[in-house]
C-alpha cells in the first residue's frame, strides 16, 4: 500500500506494520477492541482521515484479516467498501460488506464491530447527528427530533449515485483542500450532508418525496438580498430557510419557477461577478487560484469553466490584461 496515492493520501493518520502502534493509535478515533486474525500475510495498517467540523471521511486498508471494535459516538456512520470482504456488526444489525456495497446508515450511540478478510479497504462517512436533524429540519420546514434511518435501502440509484458523490468529493478535497477558504470547504461539506440526507432512506423520506408547499415570489427576492449581502460566507440552507420563513424545498421550487435556476446557482452568479471584480483589479501577487477559492470555488478548473460560460473568456486572461493595464 501506498500512502500517498492512496485515497485521501494528503490526510494521514497511520501506516504501520507494528499492532501496538495501531491500537495506540486508532483508540483516538474510538478503537476499544482489536483482534488480528491468523496469517501468513504481512501486517500493515493504512489510515488517512479527513475531519471537517460536522463531516469526517476515513478510508482504511488492512494487509491482514483482523476484528475492530468501536466505541458508541455521536455521529452516524456508513461504510463503503472499496475492495476485499468485510462484516459489520452495529447493535442488532449486521451484514456482509462485499466488493462495490456500503452498509446501512449505523447509528449513534451504538458499538461498531467490523470483521474483515486480508487485503480489505473501505471509506468510512461520519455525520454529526446534530448536522443532519439541523439541515433535515431546513428541507421539509418542520422540527425533526427523532431521525432514523431505515436497515434495507432498496434505493440502488439514489445509493450509487450517493458513492459517487462521495468518493468525487474525497479525490476533490485530498487535491484541493489544503487550499480552500473557510467558505469553499463549508459549501462542500454542506452539500455532502444533502445528498446523504436526500439519498438515504428515513423516517422523513416521504416529506422530501412529496410535493413542497407553495411559495411567492417574494420570498425568492428576500433570499437573493440575503446571497448579496453574505456572499462570502457559507450559503446555509438553513439560514436561507429562516430567512424566507418557508422550507428549503418550498424555496428551491419558487427559485426554479420564477428564475429557472436554483439558489445555488445564484449564489455562484454573485460570485463570479465578485471573482472578476477582483480579477480587473488583483492586489499584487494574486493569482486566478487564489482569487478562485476567495470567492467559494473549490475547484479551479470549473470555475474556468464557469467563468469563461459568464464573461466570454478565462479569468486568466481577465487577469493579464488588468496586470498589463495596471503595469503601464
Amino acid at each position: 500500500m501506498s500512502s500517498r496515492s492512496a485515497l485521501l493520501g494528503n490526510f494521514p493518520v497511520l501506516r504501520t506494520n507494528d499492532p501496538e502502534l495501531a491500537i495506540d493509535r486508532l483508540a483516538t478515533y474510538g478503537l476499544s477492541s482489536f483482534d488480528m486474525a491468523p496469517s501468513d500475510s504481512k501486517f500493515e495498517f493504512l489510515t488517512n482521515h479527513l475531519h471537517m467540523t460536522n463531516l469526517g471521511l476515513s478510508y482504511c486498508a488492512y494487509s491482514c484479516g483482523a476484528t475492530l471494535g468501536f466505541r458508541e459516538a455521536s455521529f452516524i456512520r456508513q461504510a463503503f467498501n472499496i475492495g476485499g470482504v468485510g462484516r459489520y456488526t452495529a447493535g442488532n444489525r449486521s451484514g456482509e460488506l462485499a466488493h462495490g456495497s456500503w452498509t446501512p446508515v449505523l447509528s449513534t450511540g451504538v458499538p461498531l464491530k467490523l470483521e474483515f478478510k486480508p487485503g480489505y479497504s473501505q471509506l468510512v462517512v461520519r455525520i454529526e447527528l446534530d448536522a443532519l436533524k439541523r439541515n433535515l429540519s431546513a428541507l421539509i420546514g418542520q422540527e425533526v427530533n427523532d431521525l432514523t434511518f431505515d436497515e434495507a435501502d432498496a434505493r440502488q440509484p439514489a445509493m450509487s449515485s450517493l458513492r459517487r458523490r462521495i468518493f468525487e468529493f474525497a479525490h476533490d478535497f485530498n487535491e484541493h483542500g489544503a487550499n480552500f477558504s473557510a467558505l469553499a470547504a463549508a459549501e462542500v461539506e454542506r452539500m455532502v450532508i444533502m445528498k446523504f440526507l436526500m439519498c438515504n432512506r428515513h423516517n422523513y423520506t416521504h416529506l422530501l418525496l412529496r410535493e413542497p408547499l407553495p411559495s411567492t415570489s417574494s420570498t425568492v427576492k428576500i433570499v437573493e438580498e440575503y446571497i448579496e449581502a453574505n456572499w462570502d460566507k457559507p450559503i446555509d440552507v438553513p439560514s436561507m430557510a429562516r430567512v424566507a420563513k418557508v422550507s428549503a424545498r418550498s424555496l428551491f421550487r419558487q427559485f426554479k419557477q420564477d428564475r429557472g435556476y436554483s439558489p445555488a446557482d445564484f449564489a455562484k452568479r454573485v460570485r463570479l461577478n465578485h471573482a472578476r471584480e477582483l480579477l480587473d483589479q488583483p492586489s499584487q501577487g494574486s493569482s486566478v487560484t487564489q482569487i478562485a477559492l476567495r470567492c467559494g470555488f473549490q475547484n479551479p478548473g470549473h470555475f474556468a469553466r464557469d467563468f469563461r460560460l459568464a464573461f466570454g473568456e478565462l479569468p486568466s486572461e481577465t487577469l493579464k490584461k488588468s496586470t498589463r493595464r495596471l503595469g503601464s
